[in-house]
């Protein structure tokens, strides 16, 4: 047994060990011995504030844990203080024993079954075969929280790295304005605007992954590098719905066979003047074609193919719907968080709203249209969640 002024002295090795490992959460204590008394052991907490536990040992070898909480209750009863004798009476068996040189998040399971089940909150933890400290499931969960906001904060990252505008060899003859509000601090949302090193074709695309938060944009990496494969080996002939087979395939080789994702690609040609369009499982694709006496055309194209990931696009006949490109023509695609964000009474925001809402915006400036979109998702969600993101794509000519 040590003297309790000695703690303070002791040299703290959580520094030794890495941030996701055991050992840099661990508190060092020198076991007390199970012959002390309650009031010993109480000063020994009254003097380390830091200790919400104490290990017991018996002849040099570790015998359980004393929670400062069962200490505190035995000092409450007279009855208590009078009949204790050993504290081995009051310990917690060590039920799991921790490696400090192991990883917190491959032990947080089975930590929190012993607590679920046993009440277990302190856990003994080993270095070198020697008995190294305690680690509490309060600092687990709390370290594994922080670890998981630092590898979100990763993902975003590299998942705005992906969205980053392309620098093109040339201007093409439209604009592209996005607009995007995430429900998380990574999303399953993901939008294109890719350019061939001919400078005469270009890919205009909105995907949506099922899921959500880290295993959607991990999804949603996967289309990016795609897109980054495709600055590297440019199909010289290949374009349209050859390259969408070939994303399909792709995902379907990178992504879990329960995932999917929906897309809705313009496939731009500059040369011919065309802009193909295809809808695999997405919202309505808005296209705005002017007509004669300043009018404008609208036309909805609904989803008319299968989601990308399902590896049988390519079996689809010619599935898309080609527009000639003239001044004025305007396509827009979104995702269905737009159409399903929802009021604080549950109220849907819909499909009749979300193209009134679209329509309003034709002839804004990109500034100017994403003040309306954002302030008709502030007025309508109010102080409601937002469930999922929010993407809306305006390609015009």
């Amino acid at each position: 047994m040590i003297n309790i002024e000695q703690l303070n002295s002791k040299p703290n090795l959580q520094d030794e060990f890495a941030y996701r490992q055991i050992g840099s959460i661990t508190l060092q204590a020198e076991s007390v011995d199970v012959s002390a008394s309650i009031e010993y052991v109480l000063n020994f907490f009254s003097d380390n504030p830091e200790m919400h536990a104490v290990p017991i040992e018996r002849n040099g070898v570790l015998i359980g844990i004393l929670e400062k909480s069962h200490v505190e209750k035995m000092n409450q009863s007279a009855w208590s203080r009078f009949w204790q004798k050993d504290l081995d009476s009051y310990i917690d068996t060590p039920l799991l024993s921790l490696r400090a040189d192991d990883y917190i998040d491959k032990n947080i399971e089975r930590a929190m079954t012993l607590n679920n089940e046993k009440g277990v909150r302190f856990f003994a933890v080993y270095h070198r075969k020697s008995f190294f400290g305690i680690v509490g499931l309060h600092e687990m969960l709390t370290r594994i929280t922080e670890i998981r906001a630092r590898d979100m904060a990763k993902a975003r990252m590299v998942q705005q790295h992906l969205l980053k505008p392309q620098e093109k060899p040339s201007k093409p003859a439209y604009a592209v304005q996005t607009f995007n509000q995430m429900a998380n601090e990574v999303g399953g949302d993901f939008y294109k605007d890719f350019t061939f090193s001919d400078g005469e074709r270009h890919i205009v695309a909105c995907f949506d992954v099922s899921g959500k938060n880290v295993a959607a944009s991990l999804s949603t990496m996967a289309i990016g590098s795609f897109f980054s494969a495709l600055t590297l080996f440019e199909p010289e002939e290949t374009f349209g719905k050859e390259i969408t087979a070939l994303m399909d395939r792709y995902i379907q080789t990178v992504t879990p066979s329960e995932m999917f994702i929906t897309a809705a690609i313009c496939y731009i040609d500059s040369a011919k003047g065309t802009v193909f369009i295809q809808n695999c499982g997405h919202t309505p694709i808005y296209i705005f074609v002017p007509a004669e006496g300043g009018k404008i055309a609208g036309k909805t194209m609904n989803a008319n193919m299968p989601p990308l990931g399902m590896g049988i696009i390519g079996d689809e006949d010619n599935a898309g719907f080609e527009v000639p490109i003239v001044k004025g023509l305007r396509i827009v695609l979104y995702t269905d968080g737009l159409t399903d964000m929802v009021t604080p009474d549950g109220e849907r925001y819909d499909d009749e709203r979300t193209r009134t809402l679209i329509a309003s915006t034709y002839g804004k400036g990109e500034k100017e249209a994403a003040a309306i979109y954002q302030k008709a998702i502030d007025l309508w969600m109010n102080d409601a969640m937002q469930s999922d993101d929010i993407t809306v794509m305006d390609v015009r000519f």
